[in-house]
């Protein structure tokens, strides 16, 4: 799913509110984990999930193209886990499998 199919799909679900009022809506919660994020906070949203700033060392990587030896330099990156709640509604088969298997 894209930014668009999201917009379009919450227009479908409140018919009543303008999709510019939706657009700006999701808008301002992007920047705002954005900004979350570049402060270098946590973000927790319940049921889906934690975003949290890690930063990777530097260190020695190879060109591909020619085996030449690059230097990476260190950066932050995000490191995404999903919450308990997703994990079972993504696993709901497996979970349930496992459960009548066990009893």
């Amino acid at each position: 799913m894209v930014k668009s199919e999201l917009i379009h799909k919450l227009c479908n679900l409140h018919p009543n509110m303008i999709k510019k009022d939706i657009e700006k809506i999701l808008d301002i919660v992007f920047s705002e984990i954005t900004d979350a994020l570049c402060r270098g906070e946590n973000i927790e949203i319940r049921g889906f999930g934690t975003y949290k700033i890690i930063k990777r060392k530097a260190r020695q990587g190879r060109n591909p193209k020619n085996s030449e030896t690059v230097q990476i330099p260190a950066k932050k990156a995000i490191k995404w886990k999903m919450s308990k709640i997703l994990y079972n509604k993504l696993n709901k088969n497996f979970t349930e499998n496992k459960i009548s298997v066990n009893n």
